[in-house]
């Protein structure tokens, strides 16, 4: 996992060829959440749409001179819940997303009480290229699990807020689609002229089913996760 802390990040230098011809300019997964997974999926819209694109889906298609299929870059279909709401943006960059959704065990209020609960604290996912060349990362910011941070190799960045959830029907074994607005983003790459971004096709990563109690408080569970990232921009 990569952050910035006030000074430049230096990151190993791999996948900058493909960072720029096959994302069209590339988490973990990985909610996360948005990020990050950003919330449970109980605040989620279901409906049964599904995109047309994913990582995973690229059988037939013409590929660009990195040995990428076109369809990497294209912009996927979603469910209306999560379109864009100004439309007129293109992709920047397309990553997988492989990593962690992690929770720690804490005190919650509940209903004028409290209780013990997994509470989510961020992810830890590599991006990847459609080569699956490293590409960036995926963690929360410093501002905590709800501004999920995606860093690009280059050292540019895009901080968010989750925008809109969903949940596909049969997909609640997994964290939510997101649509993400960005609200920070710095440095020269691609990724710096981000202006929104879509957690999709998500496998994995919800909160752990095993015990939170006093004897866990304060452990952290790893919960592994995939996902499609879309980066969009003018």
């Amino acid at each position: 996992m990569t952050k910035r802390s006030g000074a430049m990040i230096i990151v190993p230098l791999i996948g900058v060829c493909a960072l720029v011809r096959c994302s069209g300019g590339g988490d973990t997964t990985p909610d996360a959440s948005s990020d990050a997974s950003l919330d449970t999926s109980s605040d989620v819209a279901k409906a049964d749409a599904s995109p047309d694109s994913s990582a995973t889906d690229s059988g037939g298609d013409s590929s660009t001179d990195a040995g990428c299929p076109s369809s990497w870059t294209e912009a996927p279909t979603v469910p209306t819940a999560l379109d864009i709401p100004d439309g007129g943006t293109a992709v920047l960059i397309h990553a997988a997303g492989v990593g962690t959704q992690d929770y720690t065990c804490e005190v919650v209020s509940v209903d004028g009480g409290s209780t013990y609960q997994w509470v989510f604290v961020g992810p830890e996912a590599e991006l990847r290229d459609c080569n699956g060349n490293v590409v960036g990362h995926h963690f929360a910011s410093d501002a905590g699990a709800s501004a999920p941070e995606w860093m690009t190799i280059d050292n540019a960045y895009v901080i968010g807020a989750k925008y809109a959830a969903y949940t596909p029907d049969g997909g609640a074994a997994s964290v939510p689609w997101l649509l993400v607005q960005a609200t920070s983003t710095g440095g020269t790459g691609l990724i710096a002229s981000t202006q929104w971004v879509h957690r999709l096709n998500t496998d994995g990563g919800v909160a752990p089913a095993s015990v939170c109690d006093s004897n866990e408080a304060g452990t952290t569970q790893k919960v592994n996760y995939t996902a499609d990232y879309y980066f969009y921009g003018p």
